[in-house]
């Protein structure tokens, strides 16, 4: 119970959890594209578990470089900046970003589960949940941005 990927394992079972969690406290496309995330995180278990390179297209009908892109300039494409979380933001975003602490962690022990002394033996995985927080980010932005226009 105390190897690294054995963790790894339980903590992936943990941001499903937490996945679940958040889909019942928001609505709409965040609920959806959250169902997503967990279909990727489920995927990225069973590569790990049968040793089988982990190949997905797009999240949140994004590519990883769209993703990237949108996540370090939301400013540009939702009209909300980066910002730090606080109660006032709602509980969407709240709950968002306790899922996006969690898709944190994954990837935490993701790294200490495949290190080598090269750098990784998944970085298919390490990748897919650095995407995954950047997902998790993007429907805290447009969360955000929602909660913005409906003050407005």
């Amino acid at each position: 119970k105390t190897h690294p990927r054995i963790s790894f394992r339980g903590v992936m079972d943990t941001l499903q959890a937490e996945i679940i969690l958040c889909q019942l406290m928001v609505s709409g496309e965040a609920a959806k594209g959250l169902q997503e995330l967990l279909e990727l995180s489920r995927q990225i278990i069973a590569c790990d578990v049968l040793d089988k390179p982990l190949h997905w297209d797009r999240l949140l009908g994004l590519t990883e470089e769209e993703l990237r892109s949108r996540s370090h300039r939301p400013q540009d494409f939702y009209g909300q900046p980066h910002f730090m979380p606080q109660a006032s933001d709602g509980a969407a975003v709240v709950w968002l970003n306790r899922c996006r602490c969690a898709v944190r962690n994954a990837e935490l022990a993701a790294c200490r589960a495949f290190e080598i002394p090269e750098g990784s033996s998944r970085p298919d995985l390490l990748k897919a949940l650095n995407r995954l927080s950047s997902s998790v980010y993007l429907l805290m932005i447009e969360a955000k941005a929602k909660q913005g226009k409906e003050r407005d």
